[in-house]
């Protein structure tokens, strides 16, 4: 059918990047690369050469027509907000302009805002006579509507509105009543037909709204304030007097979107030297990376994005066999780098084997990846309870059941009652290999709602690394000098990988300290609450909060992953675990999000000046 109408020229198809990336966060060869393979699908499929493209997000910066125009790309949409930010009115937005870089031209068109929140949201009628409004008094007035087709079904209430309500047959109706005056076009019809209204130069910028997501909390939260007042005076107009961020603000906002995303510019290096080895097994790694680039999982607004485990998970995913896929074209596994990869001013070391891969922080003397190639999961992929602007909203949200049809931007609905008690928030970064100095009597409760005092300066301090390895096995020494409650001092660890199957961690830690003090390592398993911990009793979910008292091992099974992990211990310790749950937003309303499990190992010892322990972490298939 679709065929057909590209056929009769009533649907032209727009190209874009395949995997839908964030264009302007690509490394730069990805940029027309991915773009010039959509085209080659749409050319191949449908016989059309599309000159046109969507662009993801619509997030602009300026230098992007050169890589635009280098894809084949002639013309894409962009929002009217884009060009409002630089001056332009209504008045100006009626047909398209032509910008550049470099020289290199491609011409844009201003997909109206006002548009996206007619259709399908307002009456036919409202629509209509928003149309005949821009009509009247003008030569050929162009209204442009670029949009998701989300709205057509998918959000809350739109499928029963546009289709069992009829609001779109109904929509189509109009249109056909008023085609003496109304014309349906295309973007080729109407680029081959008119010049364009002028040249322009466009900001780095997104749709209105995500700029405001992208800001802090209080921050996003002053803008929606300052936002509503200033509409009662400047109406309209007050939404191009006042911005936000920008996308990229996201890798800021959250450091585990930047990780991936600098993890994705290392290895999209590693794939396209293995692509320069070996082009025909390159493209294998190079689709792979490809879809680790998909925007979804790398931001957060309105939609769940970030906050998705089965999301965030997906990237790595592709990622870790992107890399693999390349690392067995270039027969070389082993990876040993010391660098500030992921540019949060702190040096890491990255070691890995044809198994696993490790990032080790100096922050914290902190693991912030453990990927297995062959699982190919991150097991460290956990996202920290933060507080979001929206947050202030969830004690007045209202019920699901709802049957108003609104905006995606206009409502806010909870998946389940009482959704404010789970409102926690984590001082820091969730990383796994966190050293704590914990007062006696704190308890796993107050561990969970992160009410438990913190007596050392460890968890945040900059630790002293280094890294050694040979042919069989690699490791990172890990040390600092610090306080404890009162007292200096001194703790070192190592981690060895030193056979297939198993990684070495051991702590010597040198001066005296009240309390207690214990290991937190945070473990995901794509999110899921169904593996398996086993701890002396019966198996128990992933998701429990359980304490278990004199343990030498325990065991976490996922049979999905075919993952089998077993901590043994070289002496009796406590173990501590809580599920670490998220109040986010999605499509779906405010729901509250498992997003991995957190450990805490409380170690003993009966020595008063020097502790001594370590513990092996075993890996394999479940049914090994």
């Amino acid at each position: 059918m679709l065929k057909g109408l590209v056929k009769a020229k009533r649907v032209e198809l727009l190209s874009g990047g395949f995997y839908e990336p964030i264009l302007t966060v690509l490394p730069e060869r990805d940029r027309p690369l991915q773009v010039r393979e959509l085209s080659r699908f749409i050319s191949d499929k449908f016989v059309q050469e599309p000159k046109g493209m969507w662009l993801a997000e619509r997030v602009w910066e300026p230098q992007m027509p050169k890589y635009i125009a280098d894809a084949g790309i002639e013309y894409l949409p962009i929002d009217d907000y884009h060009f409002k930010l630089i001056g332009l009115e209504d008045e100006d937005l009626f047909g398209y302009y032509m910008t550049e870089d470099e020289g290199r031209v491609v011409n844009v068109f201003p997909g109206s805002e006002k548009l996206r929140y007619f259709i399908p949201f307002r009456t036919i009628e409202e629509t209509i006579s928003y149309f005949r409004e821009v009509h009247e008094g003008r030569d050929n007035p162009l209204l442009t509507m670029a949009d998701d087709g989300e709205k057509f079904g998918v959000w809350p209430n739109t499928y029963k509105h546009c289709y069992e309500d009829g609001w779109l047959d109904r929509f189509f109706t109009a249109l056909e009543e008023n085609s003496d005056w109304i014309e349906t076009t295309t973007f080729s019809e109407y680029y081959q037909k008119f010049r364009p209204l002028g040249r322009v130069y466009l900001p780095t910028a997104s749709y209105r709204e995500m700029g405001e997501w992208s800001l802090p909390p209080d921050r996003a939260l002053e803008y929606e304030h300052l936002l509503e007042e200033l509409q009662k005076t400047a109406g309209e107009r007050a939404k191009q007097l006042i911005r936000g961020g920008i996308w990229r603000s996201f890798f800021a906002k959250y450091p585990e979107s930047n990780h991936i995303h600098k993890r994705m510019c290392m290895i999209s290096s590693r794939v396209h030297e293995a692509c320069a080895a070996n082009p025909k097994k390159g493209r294998e790694a190079l689709a792979e990376l490809w879809k680790g680039q998909c925007n979804d999982a790398y931001w957060h607004g309105i939609f769940g994005g970030l906050y998705l485990p089965h999301l965030r998970s997906a990237l790595s995913r592709h990622l870790i066999r992107a890399e693999s896929a390349a690392n067995a074209i270039l027969k070389d596994h082993r990876q040993a780098l010391r660098a500030d990869f992921d540019c949060d001013g702190n040096e890491e070391i990255i070691i890995g084997n044809e198994q696993l891969l490790l990032v080790v922080s100096e922050e914290g003397g902190s693991l912030a990846e453990l990927s297995f190639r062959k699982q190919a999961v991150n097991i460290l992929d956990i996202l920290t309870r933060r507080r979001e602007a929206y947050h202030a909203k969830v004690e007045h949200a209202s019920d699901a059941s709802s049957a108003d049809t609104k905006t995606i931007h206009d409502q806010l609905t909870v998946k389940e009652e009482g959704l404010a008690e789970f409102l926690v928030y984590d001082p820091l970064r969730r990383r796994s290999l966190l050293d704590r100095f914990i007062p006696a009597g704190t308890t796993l409760d107050q561990i969970a709602s992160s009410e438990a005092d913190e007596t050392g300066d460890f968890v945040s301090g900059i630790y002293e690394m280094s890294m050694r390895g040979g042919k069989r096995s690699s490791s990172v020494v890990l040390s600092r000098e610090g306080m404890a409650g009162r007292s200096r001092v001194n703790l070192q660890k190592s981690i060895d990988i030193k056979t297939p199957g198993r990684i070495k961690v051991s702590y010597s830690i040198d001066g005296p300290f009240e309390g207690q003090f214990a290991v937190e390592v945070n473990l995901s398993l794509l999110g899921s609450p169904y593996s398996l911990i086993k701890a002396g009793g019966h198996p128990m979910q992933m998701r429990s909060k359980a304490e278990h008292r004199d343990l030498k091992e325990f065991s976490i099974e996922d049979s999905f992953l075919d993952l089998f992990l077993r901590f043994r211990f070289d002496s009796s310790i406590t173990l501590w675990h809580y599920p670490v749950e998220t109040i986010s937003l999605s499509e779906q309303g405010v729901e509250r999000l498992y997003q991995g499990t957190s450990f805490l190992f409380l170690i003993r010892s009966d020595e008063k000046e020097k502790m001594k322990f370590a513990f092996t972490v075993e890996y394999g298939e479940v049914n090994e």
